[in-house]
């Protein structure tokens, strides 16, 4: 069905060419217009379904991978932002490298974009700086109300600005959950999810009208932004095996190297599987990293504590980079440190028993009655009344 519904796509993108050659010849014919209206789409949807028929059909590799089922619509338009962001001049080098990653297909977009962005960092042989200054210009805000009568705020940030605003939004989020200080009664969505996106909407309330400074808490202020990076890059740049993430932020390694100067460091070793087995305290230089490691942290808590510590949930980011329920690409700043074994029923808050969940995972996991069995090398096994429904190797295989 998969495969089928991509061709679908791309028959449909075939005929907007079609729209966009009759335009052509008779001005009067507005094609995102024609598409919105037969396909009940609003006309910024139309828009981008019009901008990737038109990119793609000069594209032929990633025509015939979208023809015959390889990409989805989505993959397309990883391409299609990515060229967006180049200069004109690498446009073409682009187009010839990014080809044969889509005649490859097969990987989720997540990871497809992952693939993307190396080329293009490859590409402009600044690690992204470039690409960053650009995205810099291209920040934009913008406000309005809609036919339902609910204001709408759509923000675009370069992913220097989005490393801290998303904490900043995180941190407040999580304020608003655990002290329940937003409104109560039938304005709270039932559902788990949706209920997820109205904390998030209560916390941006209060962060902008200043609420947030009045409650006595300290989600506002000092955030802690949490990057993950190996000693070797930190010291010398980019190499082959680096280990890099910003919670899903595309931040230039020398743009972090350069925060880290004046940041804290907190050491974390792994073990070949992408284990964390030692925790340092933060430190603000590296020539303290080794006294950090020689007195760890610790990382296991039995029944002393409910909630996993500060330093439990950067072990966890440390080995995640996203959730690790197989196939789920929610970065790790999103997700929850859950108990294996239900605290309820006696399970112990040690790091080798906590495992990050996205809010999504973490409600099936109660709603269907999963069962969790973490390996000694973090191997996951999950089972529904008994039967295996999913498997997944240790967390290094996140960062291949």
């Amino acid at each position: 069905m998969t495969r089928l519904a991509r061709v679908v796509e791309a028959v449909e993108a075939a005929t907007v060419l079609e729209l966009v050659g009759v335009a052509e010849a008779d001005v009067s014919v507005v094609v995102e217009q024609v598409v919105a209206g037969s396909t009940c789409r609003s006309l910024s949807v139309a828009g981008r379904v019009v901008e990737r028929a038109r990119v793609v059909s000069g594209w032929p590799d990633v025509w015939s991978a979208w023809s015959t089922g390889a990409l989805s619509a989505g993959h397309v338009d990883v391409l299609v932002r990515a060229r967006r962001g180049l200069p004109k001049a690498l446009r073409q080098r682009f187009d010839e490298q990014t080809g044969v990653l889509a005649a490859g297909g097969g990987v989720p977009v997540e990871e497809f974009r992952d693939r993307v962005n190396a080329v293009v960092r490859e590409l402009e042989a600044d690690d992204g700086v470039g690409r960053l200054a650009r995205q810099k210009r291209r920040t934009r805000v913008r406000a309005w109300t809609d036919r339902d009568g609910m204001w709408n705020l759509h923000g675009r940030f370069d992913p220097e600005r989005g490393l801290v605003l998303s904490e900043l939004l995180r941190r407040r989020t999580e304020h608003v959950f655990r002290t329940g200080d937003h409104p109560v009664g039938d304005e709270m969505p039932d559902d788990p999810v949706e209920r997820h996106g109205w904390f998030q909407a209560i916390a941006l309330e209060q962060l902008m009208t200043g609420t947030a400074h009045t409650n006595g808490d300290s989600s506002t202020g000092g955030v802690e932004v949490v990057v993950t990076i190996d000693e070797r890059t930190l010291l010398e740049g980019r190499h082959a095996g680096s280990r890099v993430d910003a919670g899903g932020h595309d931040v230039p390694v020398e743009v972090l190297r350069r925060l880290a100067r004046c940041a804290r460091l907190t050491p974390v070793v792994l073990d070949e599987h992408g284990v964390a087995v030692r925790v340092g305290r933060p430190v603000w230089d590296l020539a303290t990293v080794r006294d950090s490691l020689a007195r760890p942290v610790q990382l296991n808590h039995g029944r002393s504590r409910r909630h996993a510590s500060k330093a439990q949930r950067r072990a966890l980011r440390a080995m995640y980079r996203h959730c690790a329920i197989p196939g789920c690409r929610v970065p790790i700043d999103r997700t929850q440190a859950h108990h294996v074994d239900h605290w309820e029923h006696g399970g112990r808050t040690d790091l080798s028993r906590l495992i990050a969940l996205c809010p999504h995972h973490h409600d099936r996991l109660h709603a269907e009655g999963w069962d969790l069995e973490l390996g000694p090398d973090r191997s996951l096994t999950i089972r529904r009344n008994g039967h295996v429904i999913m498997t997944t190797g240790p967390p290094a295989g996140q960062w291949a």
